[in-house]
């Protein structure tokens, strides 16, 4: 049986890949400056952690797709496993956006933003998530049966449906007037990742009879990844400054986990980990901190926000060295955070 050592690594690199962005996002979104080593010390770091969201949903795909589960217990499962703790946290963060921002200011508005979403910035993943599991029933037998040329037309699709639809509409004013609403959002991404994860190295047996292997070896495959994740990166930074420059003010355009830019990285993140990182077996605190990557995403805006009213946060020195700093610290606290709280009765529950 195929050991999956990388998928933990991977989870464990997305959720760092999380906070990176949520650390270096308001240098490179909000500094009015482009033209300045701090502009671009924060713009790399926010280029690098792009993928992220992209990574959690591959990886659901990949880990999903693959396994038949009767439609009734698996969304009971699923959304148990998701509601629980968000049912937990979304108050939390509710009643701390009120004592901040006296937002929600009553209790009907809390409601009427529990069911619009997301009650904070970064909960959105929760409704996205839920999402995916209700499209699971679906797209699990057609995954099954599915064939190269068959996942090759849905790719394709759905990079029409999201990259060529979002560059027409943003850089041309053009929108397309053909629905794609099965092809649009995450699910290019739920698939990619059963694909992506399934697609074995020239010589190997493939685990899905549909999926054709690569033509190539594992060493080239690994330096395909890494190009894919370095073109990634450097045409989402450069991207995201020339646009800028060009329109004289930030344009989020390249950093949308829907471009191709996003797309590709994320793609050569998870190849580097299928065919690089499964070697050796996990550390036990590789496997702690997977299993806390849940809680951690939930929990590292508070330990965020705290940092920031301690007096340390990105503009307290340049952003080349704050930014890493603040990274490093905020995962390992909120790592330490979410430990203590599985500790306690019902803790786990909750993350």
């Amino acid at each position: 049986m195929q050991s999956l050592f990388w998928a933990d690594r991977l989870r464990n690199l997305a959720t760092i890949l999380v906070i990176t962005i949520h650390v270096s996002a308001p240098v490179a979104h909000q500094y009015p400056d482009l033209n300045t080593w701090h502009w671009w010390a924060g713009n790399w770091w926010d280029a690098l952690g792009r993928p992220s969201v992209n990574l959690f949903v591959m990886l659901s795909g990949f880990l999903l797709l693959g396994k038949d589960y009767p439609t009734g217990s698996f969304l009971k499962k699923r959304f148990t496993r998701v509601l629980i703790p968000a049912l937990a946290w979304m108050p939390a963060y509710l009643l701390y956006g009120h004592i901040a921002n006296n937002k929600p200011a009553t209790l009907p508005e809390a409601l009427i933003r529990l069911v619009e979403g997301p009650v904070h910035y970064h909960l959105w993943f929760i409704y996205l998530i839920l999402g995916l599991y209700l499209v699971y029933p679906i797209m699990r037998p057609w995954v099954r049966q599915a064939q190269e040329r068959d996942f090759l037309y849905f790719f394709a699709i759905c990079a029409l449906g999201t990259w060529v639809y979002k560059i027409l509409a943003v850089f041309f004013g053009i929108r397309i007037g053909l629905y794609f609403e099965l092809f649009t959002n995450q699910m290019g991404h739920f698939v990619l990742g059963y694909y992506l994860g399934n697609k074995v190295t020239a010589g190997e047996t493939p685990p899905v009879p549909g999926i054709s292997p690569w033509r190539f070896s594992r060493r080239q495959v690994v330096g395909l990844a890494w190009a894919l994740i370095v073109s990634g990166t450097v045409a989402t930074a450069v991207g995201g400054y020339w646009h800028s420059s060009a329109k004289g003010i930030f344009q989020p355009f390249f950093y949308d986990y829907l471009t191709p830019n996003v797309t590709l990285a994320a793609a050569g993140w998870l190849l580097l980990a299928r065919h690089g990182w499964n070697h050796h077996r996990l550390l036990d605190v590789e496997k702690q901190f997977a299993a806390a990557s849940f809680g951690i995403y939930l929990a590292h805006v508070f330990v965020m926000d705290w940092w920031a009213q301690c007096g340390f946060w990105y503009n307290t020195a340049h952003a080349a060295k704050s930014i890493p700093i603040l990274i490093g610290l905020i995962s390992i606290i909120s790592f330490g955070v979410v430990l203590m709280i599985q500790s306690l009765p019902g803790g786990k529950k909750i993350t």
